[in-house]
């Protein structure tokens, strides 16, 4: 019986990975915990950079991570602390409009300032 400190979910997930902050590779997912992920290359682990931004979703989110192991085209990846934001995290939040209730208008001033609460 293994001994884990997280429980591992098994998966068949696409994913990516961000290497040196300019070249994306797509990877699979076999499995994952709270700590980390393993993942399927399309080239062999050795060659995988010791860290790197992984994302599940086309980097809309994305966390900065350590390969641990590597072993053929597979590699074990622990989850270091995410990056504040990533510029699509930005952009997706930029598209997101909230009315404001603060501001109400008054229609009867034709000037259309902010009617006194």
């Amino acid at each position: 019986m293994e001994d884990r400190r997280s429980k591992r979910t098994k998966t068949y997930h696409p994913a990516r990975i961000l290497v040196d902050g300019s070249t994306i590779h797509h990877c699979t997912v076999h499995n994952f915990t709270d700590a980390g992920v393993c993942i399927e290359l399309p080239f062999e682990a050795e060659q995988l950079p010791d860290e790197f931004e992984f994302s599940l979703d086309h980097f809309r989110t994305s966390y900065v991570c350590r390969a641990i192991w590597r072993d053929d085209y597979v590699a074990g990846v622990a989850f270091e602390t995410p990056p504040p934001e990533s510029p699509e995290s930005r952009r997706a939040k930029l598209r997101i409009v909230r009315p404001s209730s603060a501001v109400r208008l008054d229609p009867t001033q034709s000037n259309m300032r902010p009617a006194n609460t």
